[in-house]
């Protein structure tokens, strides 16, 4: 019987507290503290030289952090200096601290994150004995931390999810169950590479939750990993790096890892009955998603489509920009939700499997 697959967009880490894409060069301009290479100067300054903004301009002001990180890619790509006073290796720094940042944010903020209102959606979409199958654009541990917990009131120790990459911690690959499917399309913070053999580590997070919830848990640690010396492959002691897919126009997802996990989110999508959209705006330019979509939910009649956005108004389908990129994309007859996720909760039930 065919399931319910949810797809998870950043409106549902906005939902728990976290940060969405246009927040985060802001916040860590004015408030990230974690620096091991002491990159940040260099970032505030190439700012201010090149955008015109500075740790007190107005959010509004910054470069969206896509088109950056895409002007940053182009120039690395075509081995081109960025100006006169930033060259390559200028460029490349400055990359790395807006990824560090990036970590950093999504940890500060999301650290006492709730995640009741995740846990909800996965007891009341997926109800017992059937296991969550989610696809998410995000790189936090909150849906992680929330299919753990609904793991372990079903099992009797609970649970990670099954990633569906080939992670080599001797804790992940030794555990005989797994609970559920997560397919993270562009990589999670607690996943590290070695570009040099190809291994992937699922490391420690500083998240109380998430580490009180893997106290068996024995990997490499993220903190270790985002500094300068970093954290030493297991297999050829190179250095192992967090797996992002930053947000870019330049997506990269060549990476044999990532391969496997969309190749996963293509089958659950074409095998679904059901997928519901959860804060995820479906912008244009992320085409490589939407020919996923477009490839796995062929199948699928409007009605068996759900969105779930937030906007105060309530607006119609056809009067809010999302919805009518939805409709666009699968007709009239979407089943549309603009009360956001806390709100559609009550009624997640009739989506059940």
């Amino acid at each position: 019987m065919p399931g319910t697959v949810v797809f998870l967009g950043a409106g549902a880490t906005k939902a728990c507290g976290g940060p969405m894409t246009n927040e985060i060069l802001p916040l860590i301009v004015g408030g990230a503290t974690f620096d091991p290479a002491n990159r940040l100067p260099q970032l505030n300054q190439f700012l201010q030289d090149q955008f015109h903004v500075s740790p007190g301009t107005p959010q509004e002001s910054y470069p969206g952090l896509p088109m950056l990180m895409s002007l940053l890619d182009t120039a690395l790509e075509r081995r081109q200096p960025f100006h006169p006073l930033w060259d390559s290796n200028s460029i490349l720094g400055i990359r790395e601290a807006i990824e560090f940042g990036i970590f950093d944010v999504l940890e500060n903020r999301l650290l006492q994150a709730p995640t009741n209102n995740h846990w909800q959606l996965l007891q009341k979409v997926f109800p017992p004995p059937t296991q969550p199958c989610v696809v998410s654009t995000n790189y936090d541990l909150i849906i992680d931390t929330a299919m753990m917990f609904v793991s372990e009131s079903r099992l009797p120790d609970g649970a990670l999810p099954a990633y569906h990459c080939a992670i080599s911690t001797d804790f992940y690959r030794n555990e005989a169950q797994r609970f559920g499917t997560l397919l993270k399309l562009h990589g999670s913070l607690n996943w590290l590479y070695c570009k040099t053999c190809g291994r992937l580590e699922i490391g420690a997070s500083d998240s109380r939750k998430y580490l009180k919830i893997l106290n068996r848990l024995v990997g490499p640690s993220l903190d270790q990993s985002y500094r300068s010396d970093g954290g030493a492959c297991p297999t050829c002691a190179s250095k192992l790096r967090p797996l992002l897919v930053a947000p870019t126009h330049l997506k990269d997802y060549r990476n044999p890892h990532l391969a496997q996990v969309w190749y996963e989110a293509e089958r659950v999508l074409r095998e679904s009955g059901r997928v519901i959209f959860i804060g995820y705006s479906l912008p244009e330019d992320d085409v490589e998603v939407i020919y996923l979509l477009k490839r796995g939910m062929a199948h699928l009649p409007p009605p068996s489509v759900t969105v779930i956005e937030y906007d105060p108004a309530k607006p119609p389908l056809a009067n809010h920009p999302v919805g009518r990129r939805y409709r666009t994309l699968f007709g009239d007859g979407i089943d549309w939700h603009p009360e956001g996720l806390d709100a559609w909760l009550p009624m997640a039930a009739a989506a059940a499997v």
